[in-house]
């Protein structure tokens, strides 16, 4: 690795909106990273709380390392386009997404920065690691999401997401493509599933089974992991009438075949071509469920998911 590569200048985008309970915290876990050539952007979604008044006060104590943009409220998911479309620097070369109540480990930039720099440059690529989840108080819960036993790919990417947006570093050919096709944010489900759609499309994706940030659970995160059984199940339910009142694996799938669909490869453009086929009959949704090369990471999930396709759950 050259020196150039180990000082490789990494971005950490932030979107804030009422976080003013552990916005510090965050920063302050940002401030204390082992590889230090990193610069913090914040960008504000229109906070009516105290995040503002944070937000400036660590501007004017770090001017050569945090810079600020209070802007209006657009929502979690466009506010990271924003962030992504219109405040990355020309000499980035690496850009993190982060949240605004997490606590990053020390050596998370490190480790991201190691991963990516030993692949030959050129290609789009992601890193990405799991968390271990806490509670408010940062005691341990558990490590979330699960170790993706069959890998990352596109084949996954459409129907499962194993991307913690704050646990994500992208690279410089990653940003580019990814600033050239920027999505409708109302036909996505998150920021971080978006960017790993793109880039197991067009790159690389390299998941490391340590964890990378303490991924704290509270009442008002945006979106949570799972902790106990009990917890599990609730959310795969609510996961699986929220899929089958607004079909939003396909809406996501039809807005990535409307920004990407010319360039894919063939055999990614033909698997997304065969997954957004509308009315097929039961007979046909059957012999595609189980034929089908898109998959989810555990058995259970790839059994349900496939029932919910014969179903007409997921389908058009």
């Amino acid at each position: 690795m050259s020196m150039g590569e180990q000082r490789g200048k990494i971005q950490i985008l932030v979107s804030t909106y009422n976080g003013e309970k552990y916005l510090a915290e965050q920063l302050d876990s940002l401030l204390k990273q082992t590889h230090s050539h990193f610069f913090i952007t914040i960008r504000d979604d229109g906070s009516s709380d105290r995040t503002t008044a944070i937000i400036r006060e660590y501007v004017s104590h770090y001017p050569h390392k945090i810079e600020a943009f209070y802007e209006k409220n657009v929502g979690v998911i466009a506010s990271f386009f924003e962030l992504l479309t219109n405040h990355v620097h020309k000499d980035t070369d690496y850009v993190c997404f982060c949240d605004q109540d997490d606590v990053w480990m020390p050596d998370k930039l490190e480790r991201g920065i190691h991963s990516l720099s030993i692949h030959p440059g050129g290609i789009p690529m992601m890193y990405l690691t799991p968390t271990l989840m806490v509670d408010h108080t940062l005691e341990p819960l558990n490590c979330w999401p699960p170790v993706p036993k069959k890998g990352p790919s596109f084949f996954n990417a459409l129907v499962e997401n194993i991307a913690v947006g704050a646990t994500i570093m992208i690279n410089r050919p990653a940003i580019d493509l990814m600033q050239r096709k920027m999505p409708s944010p109302q036909n996505i489900v998150m920021h971080d599933w978006w960017a790993y759609l793109v880039v197991s499309a067009f790159g690389k994706v390299i998941y490391d089974e340590k964890p990378s940030i303490y991924y704290r659970q509270h009442q008002h995160n945006v979106v949570g992991g799972q902790q106990g059984f009990v917890d599990k199940w609730t959310k795969k339910w609510n996961s699986y009438k929220k899929y089958r009142a607004q079909k939003i694996l396909w809406t996501q799938a039809k807005e990535f075949e409307r920004c990407w669909g010319d360039l894919l490869p063939g055999e990614l453009r033909e698997g997304l071509q065969h997954f957004l086929l509308s009315g097929r009959s039961l007979a046909r949704r059957t012999r595609y469920a189980l034929t089908t090369p898109l998959y989810r990471q555990s058995k259970v999930d790839n059994l349900v998911f496939r029932l919910m396709m014969i179903r007409g759950d997921i389908l058009k």
